[in-house]
């Protein structure tokens, strides 16, 4: 089976990327308001654990590390992770559609994501957050159009992982890291004919990783 890296004119019809769309301060207050909504989708248990976490003299270190990301996640302990999607894909994640932002509660939100809503092509739009722990993955599969539309558009924030894609006749693969901060959109050609996967990245410390992933809305 023939394996290319994915970049610059290599990248499959239908694929964009940019590597370094947002600031880390950016991708902060983003981070920080999509595990908020999250969050408050998790038991009364759990939110008090994470408390009692954050008010620790481990969580008060926690926001002493080196990566400005990391640092905004808890223990994978202390989610409630899913082991298995229905089907099958996904494993160790959170993830939920989003109806509405906090903008009153994180300053700058709103103007993020104008950056990132001018971005897409369509304004009619969904969107869905994924939070993978430190060793979630999605394995190959192609969306279901019919649900998910004819375009995706993926924020990637905190570890970096890697996109793997596979044109579904050929076979041939491709792979592109995705860093904290980058946004690819996949449409036409490339979500009609390519299974894709999130694995780990071989320059992976092993972190957890959120996404927020924008589709056209049916």
């Amino acid at each position: 089976m023939r394996y290319h890296n994915c970049s610059g004119s290599a990248f499959p019809p239908g694929f964009t990327f940019w590597p370094t769309y947002f600031s880390i301060a950016e991708q902060r207050t983003l981070l920080a308001a999509s595990l908020y909504k999250l969050d408050m989708l998790e038991t009364r248990h759990m939110r008090r654990r994470r408390n009692i976490f954050w008010n620790s003299k481990l969580g008060r270190e926690n926001h002493l590390e080196v990566d400005p990301l990391q640092e905004l996640f808890a223990p994978d302990s202390l989610y409630e992770f899913q082991e298995g999607h229905y089907d099958g894909v996904i494993r160790h994640f959170r993830e939920t559609h989003l109806s509405s932002w906090p903008n009153e509660r994180f300053d700058g939100l709103q103007s993020i994501l104008r950056r990132l809503h001018s971005l897409c092509p369509s304004q009619n739009l969904q969107t869905h957050l994924l939070h993978l722990s430190t060793h979630g993955h999605i394995d190959f599969h192609v969306d279901n159009i019919d649900a998910s539309g004819s375009w995706i558009l993926a924020v990637s924030l905190g570890d970096e992982r890697r996109l793997q894609m596979k044109e579904a006749k050929s076979g041939v693969e491709f792979h592109l890291d995705l860093p904290s901060g980058s946004v690819y959109l996949q449409r036409d050609e490339v979500r009609y004919n390519y299974l894709h996967a999130i694995r780990n990245s071989t320059k992976s410390h092993m972190g957890q990783r959120l996404s927020v992933m924008i589709r056209v809305s049916s």
